[in-house]
Formats: structure tokens, sequence, C-alpha cells
């Protein structure tokens, strides 16, 4: 897909899989309004860990009971080589398109959804959409640094942890009640450029595992709230933990 068409495929997702659901999460992410100016403390650069090595094209593994498999793409890399692909599986109550599945909507006040994609760039001013400048760096520890520098969010201390048998890299960004500008204005990333990535709503947990698949720096991106339910996290890694990414080594 053309990176110019990313946001408006980010706008249809609910559309096409719950027809009167909300704005859904797409290549940009995400649903978040008016101001705050707290901005989430600087994260340290974290090494990036040693990758472990799942099988090469592995086939997809049956799903279990009450389960089904998702065929999803990670977005950017459509755009610039090789697309990655993987499989994962999801819920029999989830719904799945080409880069995000959710749980019936990405939007508050219970809604779960999670996207993959790779990241090119983050923004210095998510509202106006000024990138970073200097772009942030290639390594996992660049990119959770700079994701613990976004405006108007508060960022957890980096923590290493496993993904689908991959060192990971995890960090939350706390999206508060306002914000300085509307929900799909308010940019996290873009996978490329057009493509963008933004928040899914106000109060939002945005969850993000990072991890380098194949030579690239692949990025999970989790949307959840406090109607969500306490076990948010534990539900989206025992998701990822079932990822397959094709021709992996």
């Amino acid at each position: 897909m053309n990176s110019s068409l990313r946001i408006g495929f980010a706008a249809a997702i609910v559309v096409s899989l719950v027809a009167c659901g909300p704005a859904a999460v797409g290549p940009s992410v995400v649903t978040v309004g008016p101001s705050v100016a707290s901005v989430g403390p600087s994260v340290a650069s974290v090494a990036p860990s040693p990758v472990a090595s799942p099988s090469v094209v592995q086939p997809s593994p049956a799903p279990s009971s009450g389960s089904q498999i998702a065929h999803m793409l990670v977005a950017g890399t459509d755009l610039s080589g090789p697309a990655l692909r993987l499989t994962v599986q999801i819920p029999a109550d989830w719904q799945s398109s080409q880069f995000v599945a959710e749980r019936g909507t990405s939007s508050p006040p219970a809604g779960m959804a999670f996207v993959v994609s790779i990241v090119d760039n983050t923004f210095a001013d998510p509202c106006s959409h000024r990138q970073r400048s200097p772009k942030v760096g290639p390594t996992i520890g660049d990119l959770a640094s700079a994701l613990g520098k976004v405006p108007n969010t508060t960022a957890t201390a980096p923590v290493q942890t496993t993904i689908a048998g991959y060192a990971t890299t995890y960090i939350e960004l706390a999206i508060p009640a306002s914000l300085p500008c509307d929900l799909d204005e308010f940019y996290l990333w873009q996978d490329s450029p057009g493509g963008y990535w933004w928040v899914q709503g106000l109060n939002e947990t945005a969850r993000v595992w990072i991890l380098e698949v194949r030579g690239q720096r692949v990025t999970f991106l989790g949307h959840s709230y406090p109607g969500s339910g306490p076990d948010a996290r534990a539900v989206f890694e025992k998701i990822l933990n079932t990822a397959v990414f094709e021709g992996a080594s």
C-alpha cells in the first residue's frame, strides 16, 4: 500500500471490521484529544539485546481452542524492501486487518487493539507533526529513548523482556485526560513518510514492545484503557507470544 493511503486506511479499519465502531487503529495510530503539557521523563538509551533465533519459515501453529490465526504485515516494510509478514493467534472475539488486530474497537472506554510496524521517525511536536531532528537512531535503545520523550505523555523506564522468543524492550506511555489537539492529530510515529500512527483515546495506556527481526526493528503498539481490564498487558503478551515471522532466522 502506498504510504500516502495509510491514514485513510487507518480511519476505515473500524468501518470494515465493526460497522458502527469508532475510528480504528491504522498505519498511523490512535485517538487522543486536547491539552496537557506533561512531558515524559527521558529514557536512557538501551542497548539492543541479542535476538533469539526462531526456526526459518516455521509453519503457523494450529490455533488453540477459542482462538484464530491472523495473517499480518509489518507496516512500513512493504515500502522499504521485502515485506515482513507474520501470523499470530488472536482470541475468537477479536478481528484483524493488514496491520491491526482489535477486540471490537481500539477506542475507550474498554477497547483493546494492537498494530505492528517499523518506526522511521518520531515527532518532536505530535500535534503540529514536526518530526524529530535528527531522526531517531537505528537501535532499539534509540527508539525507547525517543518514545520516553514524546511531549504530553508520561513514559515508564524501558524494561527488558521477551516476545515470541525475541529479546524485547518494553515501555509504556500514559496518555492524559486531555491533549493539545484531536486524537487522530496526535502522532506517535511514522513507519514511513506519510504513514502515521496516532493515539486512539484519552486516558490510554500505549504499550510498546520493540524487537529486532531479520535485521529490522519491529514495534508492536497496544492500546488499552482503564475499562479494558486489569490484565491488559497479559492479554497482549499472550497474543504476541504466538507470533511467527515468515522467513525469520
